[in-house]
């Protein structure tokens, strides 16, 4: 293994983002719906069935979450989708870290106010196998993809913090030195 390998989780109410990291080599992308009808029970099953056979398959020392937004959190469904998707990382002994998504934003874009488009487009240009999803065009294509690019973000932040940490992650000292280390 070359570094640490992180499992790297966009969450939403009915479909997240992933992205495994195996030291600074993004090994696998993607974005997995929950297909369910949706009480609280089926869908935290749901998420956990995805995040275990995610863990089984890559078998990640780490895990980087990105935090939803506030008004996201107030969500039900979203809560417990992250809710499954942190404690199966927990049962199966990952270490799990939380990432707010605009200091994300802003570390892989080198700027102050960078939109998720931004985000996409260099993240197209660091791991050029995945232009073809940066190039798509049309709202539903651009939203249904923008939780992967959410995942690989988050996962190349942690890789380049030293992998995920156990603290949660919101800026400040920690992004003046991801700057500087750039």
């Amino acid at each position: 293994m070359n570094g640490p390998r992180i499992l790297a989780v966009d969450p939403g109410r009915t479909m997240f983002g992933v992205a495994v990291f195996e030291g600074a080599s993004l090994r696998y992308y993607g974005v997995k719906c929950l297909r369910v009808p949706g009480t609280p029970a089926e869908v935290r099953r749901a998420a956990a069935r995805v995040i275990s056979k995610l863990i089984a398959t890559y078998r990640p020392t780490h895990m980087a979450i990105e935090q939803p937004l506030v008004v996201q959190q107030r969500a039900e469904l979203l809560a417990h989708v992250i809710a499954a998707i942190k404690a199966t990382a927990r049962v199966r002994g990952l270490p799990v870290c939380e990432y707010a998504p605009l200091p994300v934003r802003r570390l892989v874009c080198l700027s102050e106010k960078p939109t998720k488009c931004d985000v996409s487009r260099r993240l197209a240009e660091r791991y050029p196998e995945l232009a073809r999803y940066d190039a798509l065009r049309g709202a539903a294509a651009k939203a249904y993809y923008e939780r992967m690019f959410g995942a690989v973000a988050v996962g190349l932040v942690a890789n380049e913090l030293g992998g995920a940490r156990h603290e949660k992650f919101g800026g400040g000292l920690e992004e003046d030195k991801y700057r500087e280390g750039i």
